[in-house]
């Protein structure tokens, strides 16, 4: 795919917070290289993609742009808000840090509509924004501590407890599979990689995800499908070879059980 990724910080510098460009603009699809993008408007309207989901621009949605993930606006009333950018380390000792940069399982969505709580997230930013400006004595602190309120109201919005972190044996099992899902499918491999048996691993994807390991990685190879359908000009054949099918039809037939449609309809209907 030749989406550009892009770098708004500077070296070495781990946290940025500003105003949202007050344009009306279309942008192409892109990435950020290593960093959380979160952008929260007051105003605005159009829509936003985020890699295969396309949401509806309202005021006081705030949307998270992960690490490898591909965003594009198509703006169409001018925004107002704010965009936070933040690189991992600048989250160090942060109960969030593992979690906001783990792109699959994905801990949350791409969009949140807050506008039930309009005014303590209002807050929230404008108090980071401020921070951010005067620089006092232990701001970073301030802004992590405001940071852990937002994220926590998330969850309470989302109806969920992110509090308690996957263990080591379930991330290091996502690790794997971002590297190997396009050549290792069978939970049995991974399993015997992680030196826990089939059962255990599944006993743990249960737990924490109310999903099997092998729904897990379904999932991750339906996901990736999804991106290179929307953003790649690679034919199907050209499609299910670099997702690592032997066979154009056996990803044919993967894709349709997983999404209803076949991958061509899909495409179609995406573009």
């Amino acid at each position: 795919m030749q989406i550009p990724i892009k770098n708004k910080l500077e070296q070495n510098e781990l946290f940025r917070i500003k105003r949202m460009k007050e344009v009306i603009k279309a942008t192409n699809p892109h990435g950020h290289k290593d960093y959380l993008e979160i952008i929260y408007l007051e105003a605005g309207a159009g829509t936003h993609q985020i890699d295969h989901d396309r949401y509806t621009v309202n005021p006081h949605n705030l949307y998270l742009v992960m690490p490898g993930q591909i965003h594009s606006w198509e703006l169409t009333e001018i925004p107002k808000g704010y965009v936070m950018m933040l690189q991992k380390d600048f989250l160090l000792g942060h109960p969030f840090y593992e979690l906001l940069f783990q792109n699959f399982p994905a801990p949350y969505s791409g969009c949140y509509d807050l506008k039930e709580i309009q005014p303590t997230v209002d807050n929230i930013f404008q108090s980071i924004d401020n921070e951010y400006t005067l620089r006092q004595p232990n701001y970073q602190a301030l802004i992590l501590t405001y940071l852990q309120l937002l994220f926590n109201l998330l969850d309470r919005q989302a109806g969920q407890d992110l509090s308690v972190p996957y263990p080591v044996l379930l991330k290091s099992f996502f690790v794997m599979l971002d590297g190997q899902f396009k050549t290792n499918r069978e939970v049995s491999s991974y399993a015997e990689l992680l030196n826990v048996t089939p059962k255990n691993l599944n006993t743990l994807c249960q737990k924490y995800l109310s999903k099997t390991a092998g729904t897990v990685i379904n999932e991750k190879i339906t996901a990736e499908s999804k991106k290179l359908l929307l953003y790649s000009h690679l034919n199907l054949t050209e499609l299910a070879y670099e997702l690592g099918f032997t066979d154009p039809s056996h990803f044919n037939k993967f894709f349709k059980r997983q999404t209803g449609v076949l991958p061509s309809i899909y495409r179609k209907g995406i573009s």
